[in-house]
């Protein structure tokens, strides 16, 4: 039985969450990136992830390969199958994908239960973060309904442990081809493109970063420029980093938010718009990887 507390702290949650994205849209607007500080639920929720993270890739390799697909594009994906450029400069990480809720898809997933339960809880928080923000931006800029996003979208643990590698750069410069990544990194080497120049950022133990991607650029026509960014390798033991990759929904048009419906040609209204979909879908080749899947 709910109780006036529990409704009213509810209620404070929604505001309060409401106010962070409010925020999140103001400073991607002006900075081309925002800074999400956590409430203490939500920063726990992060660092269960990153706890049951570390016992996932503390295995033996040949025991995580269990875990991946034939396209490794969902479950554990082994270094060298994705790159930020050049394929033959494929980011110095292994990682685990798992897309929208799809357990189904991950071979053997019944076996990785604390792993799976963490990242489901965090990807529900993020899915209302990015709702919010993004729901914000469309409003703000002409009133447009912001696209579904959440089957279409997967969260991703990075883990650069095992790397030895004298290399400058885990990843080199790239944008993500997404509309956006919310990104938390456990050790700096994060350096973000702003004003053209790379500037280190690090996220404190309860925030998160979001970062544009091109396709966030395609439905504000050039407001939110796709931040470029890439990992420096400062040679460190331990670097995790989880991201959440969200991409809008491909089983109807995507269209900017500035475009008009379409323009009269005589007796004919003709639709002008251009549907960003094939784009979204195959943005992932750029880094080697399977297309958006419909899910």
């Amino acid at each position: 039985m709910h109780t006036v507390a529990t409704h009213t702290a509810t209620h404070v949650a929604a505001q309060a969450a409401v106010r962070a994205a409010a925020q999140a849209a103001d400073d991607l607007l002006r900075d081309g990136y925002a800074r999400v500080t956590l409430d203490d639920g939500a920063a726990h929720l992060l660092h269960r992830v990153l706890g049951e993270s570390r016992t996932f890739f503390g295995r033996p390799t040949e025991r995580k390969f269990r875990y991946s697909t034939g396209d490794f594009n969902s479950g554990y994906r082994p270094l060298g199958r994705e790159f930020s450029v050049r394929s033959d400069r494929p980011d110095l990480n292994d990682c685990f994908t798992l897309w929208h809720d799809r357990l189904d898809l991950i071979p053997h997933a019944a076996e990785l239960p604390d792993l799976t339960a963490a990242l489901l809880a965090w990807r529900r928080h993020l899915a209302a973060l990015v709702t919010h923000t993004v729901g914000e931006l469309a409003t703000r800029l002409g009133g447009h309904r912001a696209p579904a996003f959440e089957a279409a979208s997967y969260l991703q643990l990075n883990d650069y442990a095992a790397t030895g590698s004298d290399r400058d750069l885990l990843q080199d410069r790239h944008e993500d081809g997404h509309l956006v990544t919310v990104i938390h990194a456990t050790a700096p080497g994060l350096e973000l493109f702003l004003d053209g120049t790379p500037r280190p950022v690090d996220t404190a133990p309860d925030d998160v970063i979001l970062m544009p991607g091109s396709v966030l650029t395609d439905l504000t026509a050039g407001r939110v420029p796709a931040l470029y960014h890439q990992v420096r390798n400062l040679r460190l033991p331990e670097r995790t980093a989880l991201m959440y990759f969200v991409n809008p929904e491909l089983t109807e048009p995507v269209y900017a938010w500035t475009a008009e419906p379409g323009a009269q040609r005589g007796a004919e209204r003709v639709d002008l718009r251009v549907d960003l979909r094939e784009k979204i879908r195959t943005n992932p080749g750029m880094f080697g990887l399977p297309e958006v899947p419909a899910l």
